[in-house]
């Protein structure tokens, strides 16, 4: 046969193999659980934690979080920050408290400076002529109202301008000191239409999160966001799709219309409001466990955030009560912080760069229905550069709920051990287990500054993101009890787990790295060498993940070199690669943190968007896993050509001229040096 058939039916063979073997253990390893739910505990822990956790509470806060236009720096913020501690403190948190750090677009955290606050108190757009009445207003519609907008009262013609992103679309026509219409990115039609030709401001239908959905609902109100550090911003108002169609189609048939836009909004120096809370542990020396979630966006935000941050104080809140009601304390602590997205994790993390966590959980978006927000529940994996055994526990949690929601729905019974809070959903969870993705505080925390390995609880897609139809009925208390239980489970797990339980953790984690091993061992469309990395890749993760084991429980050293040992005889050799590029890269003391932090791109700033555009990475243009993640494994240690490698065998195959291109870029940038 040729060589490819041979290779895959190699491969075939060794998956087939494995595959059986790791069936075999996981039977074998579920019988030796006594048949428990979660097979590392006995029933009667997750029982009282699942005792204490109320889906319809923590709906009942994502409703309250919902009143409040929580813009990062603003009084809305402030004011649901607020309420969060104020529920800690009365669920016995009695730490609970809210750290400020300055937001005054002069304090850096490392390479990241802190951009202004935003006090907004009204606006109206109304139409002029030849109608009269008022196209949209603020606050009776939140998003109306993009964000850092400033004080204004003009009246003004209204010109389209298309995208208004190009100079070709303002050719030919006078836009200084009237309003325009514009659908791109709004900080570049600022800067064209404001900023370079004098415009009033403008209106703004761009689509700011898409999905196979997008457009379909022609009613949906995005929201928008000028620059949080130009305090000469002027002003942009959020339309509908339907609502810019319209205008156009007027101004098209040869309308003059006239508009009146008033605001009362400022941008001021604030803070960057982190809620803070612990569950103290009885050894301070072993570190401490983190949730998070990020508190802030528009009102009402009910999936993102309110619905993350609700979780958080659900969990914060039925482990505090479970312990009061006989469960032993932790031995580590467990640390819950709500924080300005992103943002506020950078500043938070390094004024706290003394602090040392194990590992944890971020939830950002967790409680939608799949008939209004066509979202799913993913659990992202701790990132390939941080293999971590947070990733099995959430895994074991996540198979218990998910087969007792499926038999409850199947057969009813009662709707405690189907996960039910009526009059929450009865449905099945629908939800999986990934690999890493973006998009949230978790990336701060992982970067290898930091380097806490974090699951990622989130909903996605979600048509109604950033919308004014981002609203509390979408919500389901049962998904919310859900995913509060799953999380207080993992937390639990990695905080309390005693010494006597842990060699049911490492069966269990053994199991499901055999599994991963077995499918990283057949890309029929990789070449050889690619392949051999994805296994030598797999069995160096599931090596981290068992030694991670022993980290938090020494007993298990001796146990974990075992079963190391047992694992790299799964390793095949890697085969010798052709022009090697042997370059040592060592990242610069002066980043701490990831690369992008908001509205902040360390990239762009300091070498021009147009010259960062030109990275040839892949990943730069679409969920910058690669790209981050390039950067995590700059360690003063791997040369270009093993950072190629790692990211190749633990993701998917990348060029070595792809990566040497990006980490010249991370050069040029002085984000690295070479030695």
């Amino acid at each position: 046969m040729g060589e490819d058939r041979r290779r895959r039916a190699v491969q075939g063979a060794f998956v087939k193999k494995t595959l059986t073997a790791a069936a075999v253990l996981l039977t074998a390893r579920g019988a030796a659980g006594d048949d428990r739910a979660i097979p590392f505990w006995p029933d009667a822990v997750p029982s009282a934690i699942h005792a204490q956790v109320d889906g319809r509470a923590a709906l009942q806060t994502v409703r309250e979080l919902s009143r409040f236009h929580r813009v990062q720096g603003s009084p809305g913020y402030a004011a649901a920050a607020e309420l969060v501690r104020a529920k800690l403190t009365a669920a016995g948190l009695t730490d609970a408290a809210i750290e400020r750090f300055p937001a005054d677009g002069t304090t850096r955290y490392a390479h990241f400076r802190s951009y202004y606050g935003w006090t907004p108190v009204r606006a109206t757009l109304e139409e002029v002529s030849p109608r009269s009445g008022v196209v949209t207003s603020f606050p009776q519609l939140p998003v109306a109202l993009a964000d850092y907008s400033q004080d204004a009262d003009v009246s003004a013609e209204l010109v389209d301008v298309g995208r208004g992103t190009d100079p070709k679309d303002y050719a030919g026509k006078m836009v200084a000191g009237r309003i325009v219409l514009a659908d791109g990115p709004l900080p570049a039609v600022h800067r064209l239409a404001c900023e370079e030709r004098r415009a009033a401001g403008f209106l703004s239908a761009f689509p700011n999160q898409t999905t196979a959905w997008s457009g379909e609902d022609r009613d949906l109100v995005r929201w928008g966001h000028l620059s949080p550090y130009r305090l000469d911003n002027r002003f942009a108002f959020m339309l509908s799709k339907r609502q810019a169609e319209e205008l156009r189609s007027r101004l098209a048939a040869g309308d003059h219309i006239v508009l009146r836009a008033k605001i009362a909004a400022r941008m001021t120096p604030a803070t960057y409001d982190v809620v803070s809370a612990t569950i103290p542990g009885s050894d301070r020396s072993t570190g401490e466990v983190v949730l998070t979630a990020h508190l802030c966006h528009e009102s009402a935000g009910a999936n993102d955030n309110a619905s993350g941050s609700a979780a958080l104080l659900e969990i914060a809140r039925a482990l505090r009560s479970a312990i009061g009601k006989g469960l032993e304390a932790p031995r580590r602590s467990i640390r819950f912080l709500w924080l300005p997205e992103i943002s506020g994790s950078q500043a938070w993390l390094v004024r706290h760069r003394e602090k040392r966590f194990v590992a944890g959980i971020h939830l950002d978006m967790v409680g939608g229905t799949l008939s209004a927000t066509r979202g799913t529940l993913h659990i992202s994996r701790s990132a390939g550069s941080l293999p971590h055994v947070v990733d099995e526990i959430a895994r074991a949690f996540l198979d218990e709920v998910a087969a007792a929601s499926a038999h409850y729905a199947e057969r009813g019974g009662d709707p405690g051990r189907g996960f039910v809070w009526p009059p929450g959903s009865r449905e099945a969870l629908v939800a999986d287990l990934r690999e890493i993705e973006l998009g949230s505080d978790h990336q701060v925390f992982e970067d290898s500054s930091f380097a806490v390995p974090m699951v990622y609880f989130h909903d996605w897609p979600d048509v109604t993101i950033h919308t004014n139809k981002d609203m509390p009925e979408n919500l389901d208390a049962s998904k919310l009890g859900r995913v509060a239980y799953m999380a207080s489970g993992i937390a639990w797990t990695l905080a309390a787990l005693p010494e006597s339980e842990a060699p049911r953790l490492l069966g269990w984690a053994v199991a499901g790295q055999e599994v991963r091993i077995a499918r990283a061992a057949f890309h029929p469309d990789w070449s050889a060498r690619d392949a051999a990395l994805a296994r030598r890749e797999a069995v160096e993760q599931a090596v981290a993940t068992l030694r991670s084991i022993s980290s938090l429980w020494p007993s298990m050293e001796d146990a974990v070199r075992e079963q190391e040992s047992g694992l790299r005889r799964l390793a095949s050799p890697v085969p010798p690669e052709d022009g090697a590029d042997r370059r040592v890269p060592t990242r610069s003391s002066a980043i701490v943190g990831p690369l992008d932090v908001y509205y902040s791109d360390y990239l762009a700033e300091t070498l021009g968007a147009e010259a960062v555009s030109k990275a040839t990475l892949p990943a730069r243009e679409g969920g910058d896993v690669l790209a981050w993640e390039a950067f995590n494994l700059v360690d003063g240690k791997r040369s270009v050509s093993e950072i190629r490698d790692v990211l190749t065998g633990r993701y998917a195959p990348v060029s070595l001229a792809d990566i040497k291109n990006y980490i010249d870029l991370l050069a040029r940038a002085k984000a690295v040096s070479f030695q």
